[in-house]
């Protein structure tokens, strides 16, 4: 029925929306790594990033690290760098933490 099809339609461009407003900020965080010169392979950092509705960064935690400590910093300082990150074009779509992975070769 016609109210499914619009509630489908809107969850998926919800979906989209989302996905861009994250690549907008590691996209954002990925232009301020400073890459350590010793840096091989492609690992992976995760980190938990508090904002404000301003894009304000708060705090910026690691939550796994990559297992090479120069990299992890160096996101970390980055995304302290990116502050303030972007906002989402749908106001709804603001989230106060987020889960962001950073691998280098992304």
């Amino acid at each position: 029925d016609a109210r499914q099809t619009a509630a489908a339609a809107e969850t998926a461009a919800r979906s989209r929306a989302e996905a861009d407003y994250i690549r907008r900020i590691q996209s954002k965080v990925k232009g301020n790594v400073i890459l350590p010169p010793e840096m091989a392979g492609s690992p992976e950092a995760i980190f938990e990033v508090v904002q404000l509705p301003t894009g304000e960064i708060i705090d910026a935690v690691l939550k796994k690290s990559s297992g090479v400590r120069a990299y992890d910093d160096a996101v970390q300082r980055a995304i302290v760098k990116s502050s303030p990150l972007p906002r989402p074009d749908r106001p709804e779509l603001f989230q106060r933490a987020l889960t962001l992975v950073f691998r280098p070769q992304d």
